[in-house]
């Protein structure tokens, strides 16, 4: 086998390796855009009155996804369960 072909092997294991660790390390919060689009609909557009709830909704559902729930309070606020 080759250098080039040996080298191109040895890149593609050690990037497999890497994606199979980011996959199992992901703590199942969303990327930026399913952030918004969850709290698009549960906030609505940022307004400036609403960006507070607006900043924590998407830094909650970033952290922990599907799993960030709601809070009871106005104006409403985001929590990962414990």
């Amino acid at each position: 086998m080759s250098k080039r072909r040996a080298g191109s092997w040895a890149f593609t294991a050690v990037a497999a390796v890497a994606l199979g660790v980011a996959a199992l390390g992901c703590g199942g919060g969303y990327d930026d855009e399913d952030a918004r689009a969850a709290c698009d609909a549960l906030v609505g557009q940022v307004a400036t009155s609403d960006e507070a709830a607006y900043d924590d909704c998407m830094e909650c559902h970033r952290e922990c996804g599907a799993d960030c729930a709601v809070l009871q309070s106005f104006p409403p606020q985001f929590a990962c369960p414990d």
